[in-house]
C-alpha cells in the first residue's frame, strides 16, 4: 500500500497519444485500432498510480489528446511513466523526446511487455528513455518515484557509465490483496463515459481480480511476458470491496467487466466471487475459457453474470493444438450451447493466421462461428509479438513477412506469411469472416430486435455501424492501393513486352457449367490489362465447333496450335522476347486472384513455376524464347516441358486460388466455386434469400439453350402479370400477384446469374435488365395504389399514392447517378449500404401486408421512406464533398 507520510516525486502515468482511435494501452490485449471505437481502461498504469500519491494518470487516445496536449501538463513533473506496446513503441519514443526537450530535468520510464521483454533494445532507442522496469513493475515504479537510486530498485534497467544495467528481477508479488484499488485513480482521473466496448453495455468499468494464466496459448502476451502461467488472485472480499466501492463512485456504470485473462480458471473461486457480487446487485462479464460447466455458468448467471468473452480462436482443431490452446471444438460447441440456453450472451474471439492456417481452414472457421452463433465477434490476425513462442516459432521457420504489426492508420496488418498463405490474404480473410457472419438474416434481425428495445443501444449501434463500414472501406482502399502500387512498379521490360498465355485443350475439354474449361480461363485473362493474346494448343487438328461464339466474343487476340501440316508451330505465335506463362492441362485459376498471383514474376521477371497443392500449375517464362528452347523445334504440341523445369524457383498457390478439372469432382468443386461467386455484395439485407433460389434455378437454366434476355422478359411479363393482379380486391388474387412479384424477383437474378456463367453479358442485356428493374417498381408501387383505391374508396391515398411515386422516380434516378454509375469496386461504404437497401426487400413485405390485408401500412411507410431514402442519399453525398 502507500506510505503517505514518504516524499515522493510528482509522477505522471501516461498512455502517450498515436494513431488516433489507438487502443494499445495498458489493458488490451491486441494493441490495434479496432474496427469500432473501443478503448479498455488503463489498468496496468492505474495500479502503480495507485502507489504514488499525488500522481496523475493521462491516457491519451480515449481523451483525444495530442502531444502538444500533453506538453505543458508533463513540464510540471519530475518523473513521468509511459506505457508502450510493439506497433505504438516508435510514436511512444518521440513522444519521450519531445517531452524531454521541453522539460530537460523529467526522468522518463517505459512500462510494457514490449520493453520487458527487450530492455536493451529499448533503452538504445532513444536517450530520453532513462529506465526500463521490467515484468511486474508496479512496485517498482512506486520505488523510483520514492527517489531511490536506480541501482537499488529490483526488476530495473537502466544506463550506467555507457552500458546497460539490469538489476535482478523483483519477486513475482503473491500478496495480490497488497494492491490498492484503481477505482480510485479512475474515480480521480479518468471519465467513464469515454471508455466504450462494443459488446459490452456503456459505461463499463473494468479492472483484474487476479495475474497469470494457466493456458499455454503460444500466441498471447500478457501471460508470457508479464503475468506469468500462475493464477494469482485477490481474495474474494477484496474484489468484492472495490466493486462497491466503485457503485458509490459510479452511479451510471452499467456494466463491470473482470480482465483477468481467465476468470474461470478456478471454478469454487469464481463461484464464490460470482456469490458475493450477486449480494451487491451488479450486472457484470469476464473473459472465459470455452470448458465451463453448466453448472457453474448456472451460478455465474443466477448472480449477475451478462455476458462471457470467449477465445474461440479458431474451428479448426489442429490448429488449436499447434498453438496449444488446451481446448476441443467440441467442448467449445457444448459450452456454448450451455451458456446460450441460460440466457448467457457471449462475444467470441478469433484468430486468423496461426501456424496452419489454410485458406480451407479459415472457411472452417467461419462455418464454425456461424454454427454455434456467437452474440458478437471479434476477428483478429494472428499478431507475433516479441517474447511469445509464436514470435520465435516465426523468426525460426521465416514466417515474418516483413510488415509492420499495424498501418499507418493503426489498424491490424498480418506480419505472418506462409508459403501457402500470404499475409494479403490473411488481412483479406477478416472482412470476409465479418461479411458473412453478421450479413445473416438471423443476425440482422437480432441486431434490429436489439437496436428496437433500447434507444440508448440504438444510437449507439448506428454510430458504430457507421465506424465500421468506414473502417472496412479504408482498408479495401488501402489494399486496392497497394496493389495498383505494385501493379503499377517499373518492371524492366518493354511496354510492348505484354503477356502470352498457352493453354492445353485436351480432346475431351470439361465443361464447367456449359463452358469449356479452357474458354472460362482465357475470359478470365482477356479481363487482365497485361495480356496480349492467348494460345490454344490443341491435340486435335481443329477447335471444337461449338467455341465458335465464344471466340467472337472473346476481348483477346487468340491463335490456334495444332497437330496438323497447315497449322503454325508454337515459335511461329509466340513473340520470343515477351514474356509467356503455360497453364497445365485441365486446371483453371480463379479470375479473382490473377492479379495477384502475376504482380510477383512480372515484377521481378524471373522464370517462375507455380506449385499448387504439390503439383505444378503454371510457369511463367520473362522470355517466351527460353520456353521455346525447351521443345522441338516446329512443335505443334502443348509444351509440357515448361511445368517440370525443377531449377526454377517455386511460388506457392494458395488451395483456394486453382482448381484442377480431372474428373467429375474437379468439375462439381470448381462450379461450386463458380455459384459462390455468384453473390452480389450489393444483394439486399433480406433478399439474398432470392440469391440462394435464383443460383438454384439458373444451374439448372445454364443446361439449357436459354438466354439471359428471354430469363429478363419472362421476369418482366411475370411481373407485370403479378402487378395486375396485385391491383385487384380480390384477396386470393393479390395474394398471387404478390407471390408472382417476388417470383420475377428470383427470375431477375437469374438473367445475371446465367449471363455470368455462360459468358454472355453483353451491354444491351445490362440495360434491358435495368429498365425491367425500374419498370416493375414503378408497376408494383402503382398496383398498390390501385389496390388501395378499389379496396377502400371512402379514403384518399392520393397525396400518399403521389408522394410514393414521386420518392420512388427521384430515389431510383438518385441511386443510379450515386451508385451504379460507379463500377461495383468503387461502391464501397455507404454506397454499398445505400445500394443494398434499394433492391427489393420491399417485396417480402408487400407479400406479407397483401396477406394480411393492410396493404395500406406499405403505402404510407413507403411513402416517407422513400423520400428519406433520396434525401438521406443525397445529405451524404453532401458531406462526404464536404470533408
Amino acid at each position: 500500500m502507500t506510505d503517505v507520510g514518504q516524499s515522493y516525486l510528482r509522477t505522471l502515468f501516461l498512455h502517450p497519444p498515436s494513431y488516433e482511435g489507438f487502443d494499445g494501452g495498458a489493458g488490451a490485449r491486441y494493441q490495434a485500432r479496432r474496427e469500432i471505437r473501443s478503448f479498455w481502461y488503463p489498468t496496468w498504469l492505474a495500479q502503480p498510480a495507485a502507489l504514488v500519491p499525488g500522481s496523475r494518470l493521462i491516457d491519451a487516445p480515449p481523451a483525444d489528446l495530442t502531444l502538444e496536449d500533453i506538453r505543458p501538463v508533463a513540464s510540471e513533473y519530475e518523473l513521468a511513466i509511459l506505457h508502450t506496446s510493439t506497433p505504438s513503441f516508435g510514436h511512444d519514443v518521440r513522444v519521450a523526446e519531445t517531452l524531454k526537450e521541453n522539460n530537460p530535468g523529467l526522468r522518463i520510464g517505459f512500462v510494457g511487455a514490449h520493453v520487458a521483454v527487450n530492455p536493451e533494445r529499448a533503452l538504445a532507442a532513444s536517450t530520453a528513455i532513462d529506465f526500463v522496469a521490467r515484468n511486474e513493475f508496479d512496485f517498482t515504479i512506486q520505488d523510483v518515484a520514492r527517489g531511490r537510486p536506480l541501482e537499488t530498485v529490483l526488476g530495473l534497467s537502466f544506463r550506467s557509465d555507457g552500458k546497460v544495467r539490469h538489476m535482478p528481477d523483483r519477486p513475482v508479488l503473491e500478496d495480490m490483496d497488497a494492491l490498492p484499488f484503481v477505482v480510485d485513480v479512475y474515480k480521480r482521473d479518468l471519465v467513464v463515459e469515454q471508455y466504450a466496448i462494443g459488446y459490452l453495455l456503456h459505461p463499463y468499468v473494468s479492472l483484474y481480480t487476479g495475474r497469470g494464466c494457466r493456458s499455454k496459448c503460444t500466441f498471447c502476451l500478457w501471460p508470457q511476458t508479464v503475468g506469468g502461467h500462475r493464477y494469482r488472485t485477490r481474495s474474494v472480499e477484496h474484489v468484492a470491496d472495490e466493486i462497491a466501492l466503485a457503485t458509490r463512485y459510479f452511479s451510471q456504470v452499467r456494466e463491470y467487466f473482470f480482465d483477468d485473462d481467465t476468470l474461470t480458471d478456478d471454478l469454487p473461486r469464481i463461484e464464490a466471487l460470482a456469490r458475493r457480487l450477486g449480494k451487491l446487485g451488479v450486472t457484470w462479464s469476464c473473459n472465459a475459457k470455452a470448458n465451463v460447466p453448466y453448472d457453474t455458468l448456472k451460478v455465474l448467471k443466477d448472480n449477475g453474470l451478462r455476458l462471457l468473452l470467449v477465445g474461440y480462436e479458431s474451428g479448426n482443431q489442429k490448429i488449436l493444438n499447434n498453438v496449444k490452446k488446451g481446448i476441443r471444438v467440441d467442448t467449445a460447441r457444448r459450452f456454448t450451447r450451455d451458456a446460450k440456453a441460460l440466457g448467457i450472451k457471449i462475444h467470441g474471439t478469433f484468430i486468423l493466421g496461426l501456424p496452419g492456417e489454410t485458406q480451407e481452414t479459415i472457411q472452417e472457421t467461419i462455418r464454425f462461428a456461424g454454427g454455434i452463433d456467437p452474440d458478437t465477434i471479434q476477428v483478429s490476425i494472428a499478431a507475433p509479438y516479441p517474447g511469445t513462442e509464436l514470435f520465435r516459432q516465426a523468426v525460426e521457420n521465416g514466417w515474418l513477412s516483413g510488415e509492420a504489426l499495424v498501418d499507418d492508420r493503426g489498424a491490424q496488418l498480418s506480419a505472418l506469411s506462409y508459403p501457402h498463405l500470404l499475409s494479403t490474404e490473411i488481412s483479406r480473410s477478416t472482412e470476409e469472416f465479418y461479411r458473412r457472419f453478421y450479413f445473416r438474416p438471423r443476425k440482422i434481425f437480432a441486431i434490429a430486435k436489439e437496436m428496437l428495445t433500447d434507444r440508448r443501444v440504438m444510437r449507439r449501434r448506428l454510430r458504430e455501424g457507421q465506424e465500421f463500414l468506414q473502417f472496412l472501406t479504408a482498408r479495401r482502399r488501402q489494399a486496392t492501393s497497394a496493389a495498383e502500387a505494385v501493379r503499377a512498379a517499373p518492371r524492366p521490360v518493354q511496354t510492348h513486352a505484354r503477356l502470352q498465355v498457352v493453354l492445353s485443350v485436351p480432346r475431351q475439354s470439361p465443361m464447367i457449367a456449359s463452358v469449356p474449361a479452357a474458354i472460362r480461363v482465357a475470359s478470365a485473362f482477356a479481363t487482365l490489362d497485361d495480356v496480349d493474346r492467348v494460345i490454344f494448343c490443341t491435340e486435335s487438328a481443329e477447335l471444337p465447333g461449338g467455341w465458335r461464339h465464344y471466340l467472337a466474343a472473346l476481348r483477346l487476340p487468340w491463335a490456334h496450335v495444332a497437330p496438323s501440316v497447315r497449322s503454325m508451330s508454337l515459335a511461329d505465335v509466340l513473340d520470343p522476347k515477351s514474356p509467356a506463362l503455360v497453364i497445365a492441362p485441365n486446371t483453371m485459376p480463379e479470375p479473382g486472384r490473377l492479379g495477384d498471383l502475376l504482380a510477383r514474376p512480372m515484377v521481378g521477371q524471373q522464370q517462375t513455376t507455380w506449385i499448387w497443392q504439390g503439383i505444378p500449375a503454371a510457369a511463367y517464362f520473362p522470355e517466351a524464347q527460353t520456353l521455346l528452347g525447351a521443345v522441338a523445334p516446329g512443335s505443334q504440341a502443348f509444351p509440357r516441358q515448361g511445368l517440370s523445369d525443377t531449377d526454377a524457383p517455386c511460388q506457392q498457390v494458395p488451395a483456394d486460388s486453382w482448381s484442377d478439372v480431372n474428373g467429375h469432382a474437379g468439375v462439381r468443386d470448381a462450379e461450386r466455386r463458380l455459384l459462390r461467386s455468384l453473390r452480389q455484395p450489393g444483394d439486399g439485407y433480406v433478399a439474398r434469400f432470392d440469391r440462394v433460389l435464383s443460383v438454384a434455378l439458373s444451374r439448372l437454366l445454364i443446361r439449357t439453350p436459354v438466354t439471359p434476355n428471354v430469363i429478363t422478359a419472362v421476369s418482366l411479363l411475370t411481373g407485370l402479370g403479378g402487378a395486375a393482379l396485385l391491383a385487384s380486391t380480390a384477396p386470393g388474387a393479390a395474394l398471387l400477384g404478390a407471390l408472382l412479384l417476388w417470383a420475377s424477383c428470383i427470375l431477375d437474378g437469374c438473367d445475371g446469374e446465367v449471363a455470368r456463367l455462360k459468358l454472355l453479358t453483353s451491354p444491351f442485356g445490362a440495360r434491358f435488365d435495368v429498365v425491367t428493374d425500374d419498370v416493375l417498381h414503378l408497376a408494383t408501387f402503382g398496383a398498390i395504389a390501385i389496390h388501395l383505391r378499389r379496396a377502400r374508396p371512402d379514403l384518399s391515398f392520393a397525396g400518399p399514392a403521389a408522394l410514393l411515386l414521386f420518392g420512388v422516380m427521384v430515389s431510383m434516378a438518385s441511386v443510379w447517378w450515386v451508385i451504379n454509375r460507379y463500377p461495383s469496386e468503387r461502391r464501397l461504404g455507404f454506397r454499398r449500404v445505400y445500394e443494398r437497401i434499394a433492391s427489393r426487400d420491399y417485396i417480402y413485405v408487400v407479400v406479407v401486408l397483401t396477406a394480411l390485408q393492410r396493404l395500406e401500412w406499405f403505402l404510407w411507410a413507403a411513402a416517407v421512406g422513400a423520400n428519406l431514402f433520396w434525401l438521406s442519399l443525397w445529405c451524404w453525398v453532401r458531406a462526404k464533398r464536404t470533408r
